[in-house]
C-alpha cells in the first residue's frame, strides 16, 4: 500500500463523498484539466455557482482535491495520494486474505453429517 492506511470509518465517509454523480463529474473535469479554477469548472460542468461551491466543499473536506490560490482565483487539482490510498483500501476487500483479520469459519458440512455435528454441540 502507498501512504497512509484508510480506516473503515474514514473509507465510508470518502465513499459517500464519491457517491454523487455531480461530484464524480467534477472530479473527472478536474482530472482531465489537471489544474483548473472555479470559473473553468463551472463552464465545463454546467453546474451553477452555488451548487458548484457546495460540491467542491465536500470534495475539499474529504481531501479528494487540493487547492491553490492564484490572485483571486482558487485552482483545483486531484489529490493523487488520497485517491491512491482509497484504491489501496478497496483492494484489501477484494483480496483473498484480508491479513487474517475478520475471517469467517468455513461453513459446516451440509446434509446428515452437518446436522449430526450441530446436534452433538
Amino acid at each position: 500500500m502507498s501512504g497512509a492506511v484508510v480506516q473503515p470509518n474514514e473509507l465510508s465517509e470518502l465513499l459517500k463523498a464519491l457517491g454523487h454523480e455531480t461530484r464524480l463529474n467534477l472530479l473527472d473535469i478536474i482530472q482531465r484539466n489537471q489544474d483548473c479554477n472555479v470559473s473553468q469548472i463551472e463552464t465545463l460542468s454546467g453546474v451553477g455557482q452555488p451548487a458548484l461551491s457546495q460540491q467542491l466543499a465536500v470534495l475539499r473536506k474529504a481531501e479528494l482535491v487540493s487547492t491553490r490560490r492564484q490572485a483571486k482565483q482558487i485552482h483545483y487539482r486531484i489529490n493523487k495520494a488520497r485517491m491512491d490510498a482509497i484504491v489501496d483500501a478497496l483492494k484489501i476487500y477484494g483480496s483473498r486474505d484480508h491479513q487474517g483479520q475478520h475471517k469467517l469459519p468455513p461453513p459446516p458440512p451440509s446434509g446428515a453429517a452437518g446436522f449430526a455435528r450441530i446436534i452433538q454441540r
